[in-house]
């Protein structure tokens, strides 16, 4: 793919954020959904448009290490860090996450 930047800085900016927005792909995209008081703690889910996306809510105040269940991949641990919310995947890839100590 050739990108041809204009003279004017200003469209030659937005033709590369246009380009680049294009040619990413569908997967590599996360939800991002703004966490809800009525979320639970941990392992939960949240629909978005007609895909569920599985989350990690962290309610301690320290960060915690958990270790995310993937359906057909290895298992992985991640960090979370104290009072987020962290995409893990959808739910078609992810079959779920359990805490394994701290971070």
């Amino acid at each position: 793919m050739k990108l041809y930047i204009s003279r004017c800085p200003g469209i030659g900016a937005a033709a590369l954020v246009l380009a680049l927005s294009v040619t990413s792909p569908a997967g590599a995209t996360r939800a991002h959904v703004a966490p809800r008081a009525t979320d639970p703690c941990g392992n939960h889910v949240h629909q978005v448009l007609d895909q569920q996306y599985r989350y990690w809510r962290n309610c301690i105040t320290t960060s915690e290490k958990i270790n995310i269940d993937k359906i057909l991949w290895p298992d992985e641990k991640i960090c979370v860090k104290a009072g987020s919310d962290t995409a893990l995947g959808l739910t078609t890839n992810v079959r779920g996450a359990s805490r394994v100590g701290d971070c």
